[in-house]
C-alpha cells in the first residue's frame, strides 16, 4: 500500500503533472527532490514555459525558479497581461515565442529583438479590439501598423524561419514593403488587404525558393483581384511551397476568384504543391471548370480542402454533380447547403459601426465544402443570419464516418443562433472556444460549454444570460455610443462575472462616448477587478466620430480613468498591482 507521496510510481506522478499548467507544476514541485526534478525535466516543464495565468507578484517570485538558460519556447495566451512581456528577462536559448491577444506589437518586437540570434519561430495574434484601434486625446492606436512591425522583424531577426501573424481579418497588412529580404522564411501566415500584396510576397527573394507553407487571408473587399491576374504570369516558381491557403469571407466577391486561385496554384507557379485550402465565391461556370482543374487532376496529387459559395437560382440537384470530390490519392466527402436570403430590413433599430449592411435582393445561394471542415471559423455569409429565412442542409449519401471539424470560432448576432449550428458536420459545440456576440442581450442562448474567450460587441447585457460558459477565461467588452440607446450600458451586468471561476482577463473598450460611466458604475467596475489577473479600460474614437465636443469628452474620460485607478487601489488588495496609464490619460492597464 502506498502511504507516502514519494512512494507513488513515476507514471502516477506524470499523470498528476498532466493536470497542471507549466507554472503550477514548477511552483509545486521544483527542487523538492532529485526524482521530481528529473521528471519535470523529462516532461519538458523547464524547456517549454507558458506564463499566461499568473498574477504579477507570483510572476516575480517564479522567475528565480525558472532555468532561464534552458528555456526554448515561451507562450502568452490572450488572457495574460499585455504588461508581462515587458517584465520578461533575457532567455539565451529561446527559439519559439507565441504571443496571443497582443495589444502593442512594439513590445513584442522589443522582446524578440533581444533574442534575434536564437528566435526561429514567432507567432503574434491580435485584432482591432486587442489593439484598442482608434484615436484617443492625443494618440493614434495602434502605434505601429503591421507593415511597420514586419519591416522591423524582417530587418532585425536574423534567425527567424517561421512567422505566424494569424488570420484575423482586422489584423492585416496593407502593404508589403520588400523586394528582397535576408531571412529565408519557410513558413508565413498573414492577413492581407489586397491580392497585389500576395503577389509581392511570392516575388520577394529568397521566399520564392524557401517558403514551404504560405497561408493567406484577405481582410475585406478586395478590388484588385482582377488587376492581379496578369501579375501571376510574372511570378517566379515557388519551388519549395507544398502547402498553400487562400481564405476569404463569403460576404463579398470578385468575378474572378476561382480564376485567380486556379492560375496561382498551377504547376508553373507551385510545382511542389501537395495541399491547398481555399474559401471563395464562384459562379456555376467556375464550378463546371473546377472539376477538370489541375488541382484535382494533375501529377501533383494535391490534397484539396475547400468551401465555396455559388449565387444561383438553380436547384441544388442541378449543381451537386459538378462538385469535385478530390482526386484518386485524396478522395473527399462533401457537405452542402442551400439557403434563400432576403435584403437587410430597412427598419433596423441600430447598426454597429464597421459592420456591413448591404441592401441585397432576395437570392438563392449554395454552399459546398469538403470534409472535414478545415478552417477554424465559419465565414460570414453574404447576409446576416437574420436575413436567411430558408435553409436546407444536405449530406452526402455515402458519408458513414464522423468527421472532426477544426471550427473553434463562432459569431452570433441579435440573439439568434448562428446558422452554423445547423451544420452538424461542421460545428461541434464542445469545440467552440471563441465566441463573438453582436447586439445580444440576456435572452441569448449560447450553450457552448467550452468557450474560454468571449467578445461582446454592444452586448453587455448578455452577461446576464443564464447560459454563460463556466470555462470563460477572458472577456472583451466593446461598446459604441451609437448603440447605447438599444444596447444597454448597465454596468451592473458585471456582477455576474463572480460566477466565472476561471475568469482571468477583462478588457473594456468604449468608442465615441460623450460622457463616461457614472460614479456608481465606476465603483462596480472597480470592485470586479481583484478577482482578475489582467484588466484594462480604454476610451477611443473612430475617425468619423466628430459630431460632439471631443475636447470636453476627453477631459471627462481622463478624470474617469484617474478615478477608476484610485478606486481600484483603495480596495483591500493582497498585493500592489502593476499599473500603467496611457500617456494622454485615456486608458488604464492593470496587472494584479
Amino acid at each position: 500500500m502506498v502511504t507516502l507521496f514519494n512512494d507513488l510510481p513515476d507514471l502516477s506522478l506524470i499523470e498528476i503533472f498532466s493536470y497542471l499548467s507549466c507554472v503550477d507544476a514548477l511552483w509545486c514541485f521544483n527542487n523538492l527532490n532529485i526524482r521530481l526534478t528529473r521528471l519535470l525535466i523529462e516532461r519538458g516543464f523547464y524547456y517549454h514555459i507558458n506564463l499566461s495565468s499568473m498574477r504579477y507578484h507570483r510572476f516575480k517570485k517564479i522567475l528565480p525558479l525558472l532555468r532561464l538558460n534552458v528555456i526554448q519556447s515561451l507562450v502568452f495566451d490572450c488572457y495574460s497581461s499585455p504588461l508581462q512581456l515587458r517584465c520578461c528577462p533575457y532567455l539565451p536559448h529561446l527559439r519559439i515565442l507565441k504571443v496571443k491577444g497582443v495589444r502593442n506589437v512594439v513590445d513584442v518586437f522589443n522582446f524578440a529583438q533581444r533574442h534575434a540570434t536564437t528566435l526561429t519561430h514567432l507567432t503574434v495574434e491580435s485584432s482591432e479590439y486587442f489593439e484598442t484601434f482608434g484615436l484617443s486625446r492625443k494618440l493614434c492606436y495602434p502605434s505601429w501598423n503591421l507593415c511597420e512591425f514586419i519591416t522591423e522583424i524582417l530587418n532585425h531577426l536574423s534567425a527567424l524561419r517561421s512567422l505566424d501573424l494569424g488570420m484575423e481579418s482586422s489584423f492585416f497588412l496593407h502593404h508589403w514593403p520588400f523586394k528582397i529580404i535576408e531571412i529565408p522564411l519557410t513558413y508565413l501566415a498573414i492577413t492581407l488587404s489586397t491580392t497585389r500584396n500576395l503577389l509581392d510576397i511570392m516575388s520577394t527573394e529568397p521566399l520564392s525558393r524557401t517558403l514551404e507553407q504560405l497561408h493567406i487571408k484577405l481582410a475585406h473587399e478586395c478590388f484588385l483581384i482582377n488587376s492581379s491576374l496578369d501579375g501571376i504570369n510574372l511570378l517566379p516558381q515557388m519551388k519549395s511551397l507544398h502547402t498553400f491557403s487562400f481564405v476569404k469571407s463569403f460576404d463579398w466577391h470578385s468575378m474572378v476568384e476561382w480564376t485567380f486561385v486556379n492560375l496561382l496554384t498551377s504547376s508553373n507557379v507551385m510545382p511542389a504543391l501537395r495541399r491547398i485550402n481555399f474559401s471563395i465565391v464562384i459562379s456555376v461556370d467556375d464550378l463546371i471548370q473546377m472539376k477538370n482543374s489541375a488541382l484535382f487532376t494533375d501529377f501533383r496529387h494535391i490534397d484539396v480542402h475547400y468551401a465555396f459559395i455559388i449565387n444561383d437560382d438553380r436547384p441544388h440537384i442541378e449543381l451537386v454533380n459538378y462538385v469535385p470530390y478530390g482526386n484518386q490519392c485524396h478522395p473527399r466527402q462533401t457537405g452542402s447547403a442551400t439557403f434563400i436570403s432576403d435584403s437587410w430590413p430597412d427598419n433596423q433599430p441600430f447598426t454597429t459601426p464597421s459592420q456591413i449592411y448591404a441592401r441585397k435582393p432576395k437570392i438563392r445561394q449554395h454552399l459546398f465544402y469538403s470534409l472535414p471542415w478545415t478552417f477554424n471559423e465559419f465565414f460570414q455569409l453574404s447576409v446576416p443570419d437574420r436575413c436567411i429565412y430558408q435553409l436546407e442542409v444536405f449530406k452526402s449519401c455515402s458519408i458513414s464516418e464522423i468527421y472532426s471539424s477544426n471550427l473553434i470560432k463562432l459569431n452570433m448576432s441579435d440573439n439568434r443562433a448562428s446558422s452554423t449550428t445547423f451544420f452538424s458536420q461542421i460545428m461541434n459545440s464542445n469545440k467552440i472556444v471563441e465566441l463573438y456576440l453582436f447586439r445580444c442581450n440576456r435572452q441569448v442562448s449560447m450553450n457552448l460549454p467550452n468557450v474560454s474567450h468571449l467578445i461582446l460587441i454592444d452586448s453587455l447585457d448578455s452577461l446576464n444570460s443564464c447560459s454563460l460558459s463556466l470555462n470563460i477565461r477572458s472577456i472583451q467588452i466593446i461598446l459604441h455610443y451609437e448603440c447605447l440607446r438599444f444596447a444597454t450600458g448597465d454596468w451592473t451586468a458585471l456582477h455576474s462575472l463572480s460566477i466565472l471561476p476561471l475568469l482571468k482577463s477583462l478588457r473594456i473598450l468604449l468608442y465615441g462616448m460623450h460622457i463616461p460611466p457614472d460614479d456608481t458604475s465606476c465603483q462596480i467596475i472597480a470592485e470586479i477587478t481583484p478577482n482578475l489577473f489582467d484588466f484594462s479600460f480604454c476610451f477611443r474614437r473612430i475617425y468619423h466620430q466628430n459630431s460632439y465636443d471631443t475636447v470636453a469628452a476627453y477631459k471627462e474620460h481622463c478624470l474617469f480613468i484617474e478615478k477608476l485607478r484610485k478606486r481600484i487601489l483603495n480596495l483591500s488588495l493582497d498585493e500592489q498591482p502593476y499599473v500603467f496609464v496611457e500617456k494622454d490619460g485615456c486608458g488604464l492597464i492593470m496587472w494584479f
